[in-house]
Parts: structure tokens; sequence; C-alpha cells
């Protein structure tokens, strides 16, 4: 599988698709797993969101993650405002260089990508340490490294609907 970024000319991207990620991605934080192997799978809704801040600035931006973020607070039961706060820095910091992101190939995304998940991860341990948590461990820290090894697969697939067809 190559690295690089495509080519090709692709479609306008829907709102409704855009939509239609985010919902299946709440769905799949929603589904009931065993104990302890949620240790171990990336926060979806924030690598969509770190997904489209990249590569739909003028769609999804500060505010959705924002949203995103309050979302998933309720969905996951977790401290009112966690999320929402650690999604809107990491989309900011996405944001800030996202004509420098949509230049690289997809290996330096990865890694700029684990940085993102790395800090959204921080953000959310210290506003739990904060409010008089434990610190939860240093397994905490092992989804944003899946994360970004999956960020080249999700990218392939987010575009598979905008490729044209070639007859």
């Amino acid at each position: 599988m190559s690295l690089d970024r495509p080519k090709e000319l692709l479609k306008p991207v829907k709102r409704r698709f855009i939509l239609l990620t985010f919902v299946t991605a709440v769905l799949v934080e929603l589904v009931p797993l065993p104990h302890g192997s949620t240790r171990w799978l990336p926060d979806f809704i924030g690598l969509l969101i770190l997904y489209w801040v990249i590569n739909q600035p003028r769609r999804v931006n500060i505010g959705i993650a924002f949203m995103m973020g309050i979302v998933a607070d309720v969905s996951t039961a977790g401290l009112f405002g966690q999320h929402a706060l650690a999604y809107s820095f990491t989309a900011f910091l996405a944001l800030s260089r996202q004509r420098q992101l949509v230049m690289f190939n997809l290996g330096q995304q990865a890694l700029v990508v684990l940085g993102l998940m790395l800090t959204n991860q921080i953000i959310m341990v210290v506003v739990r340490m904060l409010t008089g948590s434990a610190f939860v461990g240093w397994s905490y820290f092992l989804p944003p490294l899946i994360g970004a090894l999956l960020w080249p697969l999700l990218t392939k697939l987010m575009l598979i609907p905008y490729r044209h067809n070639s007859v």
C-alpha cells in the first residue's frame, strides 16, 4: 500500500456523508465490549474529527469538534466537557497547520496524527486529575498509537466514495 496522496481529482464531499461518518463513529463508541478490551481501541470520533479538519476545513472546524466532544461526553457518560475541550484544542492545532498537513504523505500525516491524538489523551488525563481522579496508567496512551497506525487505512477508506469511476 502506497503512502502517497491520491493524484486524481475527487468528487465533492457531501455534508450527508460527513454526518454519516460521525454518526457511525458515535455508534462504534457505544458498542458494548468486554471489560479491558477497550484499552487498545482508538478514539474513532477524534480520528474522524482530525480527518475532516485536515481534508475539509471549511465544513468541519473547531465548532464541529466542540459539538462532537459534547456528544462524546454524553455518550460515554464521562466528565462533561472533557472530550469537547480535547477535540477543540486538537482541531485548532490541526487547523493551524492544515495547509501543510494536506501536502504530507500518509506516513507523515500518521506521525502528526499520533502527536495530536497523544495531545488529546494528555488533555483528558490532566482534566481527570484536576477533578480528583487518579492517574489511569500508561496503557491509556496506547490508543493514539493504534489510531496513527490506522490512519492510512482510514484515509483510503474515506476516499473510496469520492473517486471517479474509470470506465
